[in-house]
């Protein structure tokens, strides 16, 4: 059974999970593209989970195997919405990646109702 550590609020969630995740060597090589209707992600390995009351989130840096860096952050509730998820994402990041305006980041939501959230995280691809 999956044990995800529980936080009061989501900046304290934050706090911990971003420590974990963005230390090189907690990145995680992203797969090939699945088929669709099937999805490796969010992490099944609950280090990249965190829970705040019934609000699930998951982060990772994901590298691809062309070397570009993303920044992975997704959420799940009941009742959420893209829109409460945006606020839930910007409250994730406000200590450590503050947003600023104009600042793109991809939004989907997958057929299990995660809202995921994932923008390049390193300018350009990394040099092996």
């Amino acid at each position: 059974m999956l044990s995800i550590q529980e936080h009061g609020t989501v900046e304290e969630a934050s706090n911990n999970l971003l420590d974990f995740i963005l230390i090189p060597d907690n990145w995680l090589e992203q797969a090939l593209p699945q088929p669709e209707g099937s999805s490796t992600w969010p992490a099944s390995d609950t280090q990249y989970q965190r829970r705040v009351g019934p609000l699930r989130i998951c982060a990772s840096v994901d590298v691809a195997p062309s070397l570009d860096v993303t920044l992975h952050i997704a959420f799940r509730a009941p009742g959420l919405t893209p829109l409460k998820a945006a606020d839930h994402l910007e409250s994730f990041l406000k200590q450590r990646l503050p947003l600023t305006p104009n600042s793109e980041w991809q939004v989907e939501v997958d057929e299990r109702r995660w809202i995921h959230f994932s923008r390049r995280y390193a300018g350009t691809h990394l040099l092996a």
